[in-house]
């Protein structure tokens, strides 16, 4: 039984995951155990405080804590952060549908409340001269059905279609973007519209990881952002710039807005001068 589970898309693109064994996710749980355990004991001290004062809302508070703890600290964490809990995120796993798609809410609320049912006690019968029975009590049904699926599925993956992955974290190579080089547009060319610090910056991590897709493709990826900053800056000067070498135009607009930025912030900073002194020389005196 291979660890790799390969899906196509719709779009003909082959993916590769790698399955997480149940060491693996045995490991999350028990982090994730012990974070709730952390939680509860830190919440019954306090309402050990509270709790002659108010002893029915002590109570009520520690029901909900717990009932919120059992089901709500599973669902709500895959379900918020992309199919991983912090037990997940530490051993490296997620949790995603079957067909290579992020987990949805119904996925996470119903693989979590199968857990019940994957945590029953199993029952080992064996032979006479060995003793009369075993209970294995922790994940019986859901160890022995990750054993016999092709994907190590428990049986709550099983009704949700998911499965769990292991997380490839890789940083992207980026190759330096030698701007100097590169000529800015006049003022002329723009509206009074300026780009926020945000795209200027997603302008330039796309351009120093420019290296790893071809140059067509580059190209595609950055038509949409092209088409777009052109319209809200008024650029009209050279559409063919736009339209056939997107990348080049992001690369122009970055510099031009980066170069103003600094030289705006230069100036401030000269304005800001003599207020200094002026401020400095009255605390002396």
């Amino acid at each position: 039984m291979g660890l790799d589970l390969r899906i196509e898309t719709p779009e003909n693109v082959v993916l590769t995951y790698h399955l997480a064994g149940p060491m693996l996710r045995a490991g999350a749980y028990i982090i994730d155990f012990a974070l709730r355990v952390m939680i509860l004991l830190g919440l019954t001290f306090v309402l050990m405080i509270v709790a002659p004062f108010l002893p029915g809302l002590a109570i009520g508070s520690l029901l909900l804590v717990l009932f919120v703890l059992e089901w709500g600290y599973t669902i709500g964490f895959e379900y918020a952060w992309s199919g991983r809990t912090p037990g997940k995120w530490a051993m490296g796993l997620r949790v995603i549908q079957e067909n290579g798609q992020p987990l949805s809410w119904w996925g996470s609320a119903l693989r979590n409340l199968l857990r019940v049912a994957d945590t029953l006690p199993l029952l080992l019968v064996f032979p006479e001269d060995l003793g009369a029975f075993c209970l294995l009590p922790v994940y019986g049904p859901g160890f022995v059905a990750m054993l016999m699926t092709s994907r190590l599925q428990r049986l709550g993956d099983l009704a949700a279609r998911t499965v769990v992955v292991q997380e490839r974290r890789a940083e992207l190579p980026r190759e330096p973007v030698i701007f100097e080089k590169i000529e800015p547009f006049s003022k002329a060319d723009f509206s009074a519209f300026t780009p926020r610090s945000r795209t200027l910056s997603l302008i330039d991590r796309f351009l120093g990881r420019r290296s790893v897709l071809l140059h067509d493709r580059g190209h595609a990826l950055a038509s949409p952002l092209a088409a777009a900053l052109a319209e809200r800056l008024g650029y009209t000067s050279d559409p063919d710039l736009v339209r056939k070498y997107p990348m080049a135009f992001l690369a122009r607009v970055y510099v031009t807005f980066t170069a103003h930025r600094d030289a705006d912030g230069a100036a401030e900073e000269e304005q800001a001068k003599p207020t200094r002194k002026r401020r400095k020389a009255r605390a002396l005196r």
